[in-house]
């Protein structure tokens, strides 16, 4: 019994011993060399200065569609998932809008509701947050992942 507690012993302390020190990338032997990655990054403020006024013509056009609209009537379509419960009232955070306003959001079941419409940050097509009470008052289930029509009122 004693010989069999120090073999356990010896081979609990090789271990242990063995993950201390040495190379910090004891694994480096399986990189196959510095592949690039398929994924560019974004382009940077100064790339996009740079370019040139001769594109900004062309990009006006497409930068107005791509922008959300903050004036009345249909702003899009949103993915929305449960925002914060202990924030109280009736809202929606999206990137849909840029300045806080009041509109109505319009479920697929047909339901409606007027809430706060807050400017989330997001990128365009990225999701929003809504409200517990908001989701109650549209009949939605508070684990649904509904896709709501945002609309802005005057």
């Amino acid at each position: 019994m004693t010989r069999s507690l120090r073999a356990c012993f010896a081979l609990c302390l090789v271990f242990g011993l063995a993950g201390c020190g040495g190379d910090s990338r004891p694994l480096a032997f399986l990189d196959r060399g510095d592949r690039g990655s398929d994924v560019s990054p974004p382009p940077s403020e100064v790339e996009e200065d740079a370019a040139g006024d001769a594109d900004d013509a062309d990009d006006a056009a497409g930068d107005e569609a791509a922008a959300p609209a903050q004036a009345t009537g249909n702003l899009g379509t949103t993915v929305a998932s449960l925002g914060d419960p202990a924030r109280p009232g009736l809202w929606l955070e999206t990137p849909l809008v840029t300045v806080e306003m009041q509109g109505r959001v319009e479920a697929a079941n047909g339901t409606t509701a007027e809430m706060t419409l807050l400017p989330s940050g997001g990128r365009p097509g990225s999701g929003s947050r809504i409200s517990l009470a908001a989701m109650q008052a549209l009949g939605l289930g508070l684990t649904d992942l509904p896709t709501l029509t945002v609309i802005a009122d005057g």
